[in-house]
């Protein structure tokens, strides 16, 4: 019997999603015909082996894309609770998935779309995916206590590990968050790492949004302050 193949694919928040964890199905566990591992894709052999290194061009072939919708309400700034949207594109093709997050900083998870997806659901802190097909998108609604008040009255978001993994190895993923303040008077005072080719940030009044295309691993923190910038 083959072993399993192990793919991670990263998450938000070290307080919100820690990751997805696919695993495609051993070969002949059962009479279900999915249960085939030759049925499922999984990344080539050559790959990056953990090191962050953003890509300013975009790869040739379509990759996961995971985005995020933070909306920060006035009650975040002292429980430090967000309102979570994410959403999951160009899912790789494998049998079974699961994308977990932190029990004690994550709650009100709910599915609200998906497609090209054989099964959904949610089972306590995690949501469960199986036969996962081409052009598969998943999107998921959630309460995450992300927003952590710092000692000199300043706000740090912080996200991450974000990784696409499969082995030893670290595959092209993009991924997008964006942060929605409204009219809090909030400013981006710095963000970590700094905008640059293949990480762009993009700040407005009401919020910043986070576009990154890379391989390895990728945390993010943005530091944010009432008023502006001191």
């Amino acid at each position: 019997m083959p072993a399993r193949s192990n793919l991670r694919l990263g998450g938000l928040a070290t307080t919100g999603l820690v990751a997805a964890l696919a695993l495609p199905l051993t070969a002949g566990a059962s009479d279900d015909p999915f249960d085939d591992d030759s049925l499922w894709e999984t990344p080539g052999a050559d790959s990056n082996r953990g090191t962050l290194n953003f890509l300013d061009d975009a790869p040739d072939e379509r990759v996961h894309h995971h985005e995020n919708q933070i909306t920060v309400a006035a009650s975040s700034l002292d429980d430090g609770w967000v309102n979570l949207r994410q959403c999951h594109s160009d899912l790789d093709r494998v049998g079974r998935a699961q994308i977990l997050y932190n029990a004690a900083t994550t709650r009100e998870i709910e599915i609200e779309s998906q497609s090209n997806i054989g099964e959904t659901w949610v089972e306590g802190a995690s949501v469960q995916l199986r036969h996962i097909q081409p052009d598969a998108e998943l999107c998921i609604r959630a309460r995450s206590q992300m927003l952590k008040m710092l000692d000199d009255g300043s706000y740090a978001l912080e996200n991450g590990p974000f990784m696409r993994r499969y082995l030893d190895g670290y595959f092209p993923m993009r991924v997008t968050v964006a942060v929605n303040w409204g009219d809090l008077g909030l400013t981006l005072a710095r963000s970590e790492p700094e905008s640059q080719p293949g990480f762009r940030v993009t700040e407005s009044e009401h919020g910043v949004i986070i576009d990154a295309t890379f391989e390895g691993r990728l945390m993010t923190v943005l530091r944010l302050v009432n008023g502006d910038r001191p």
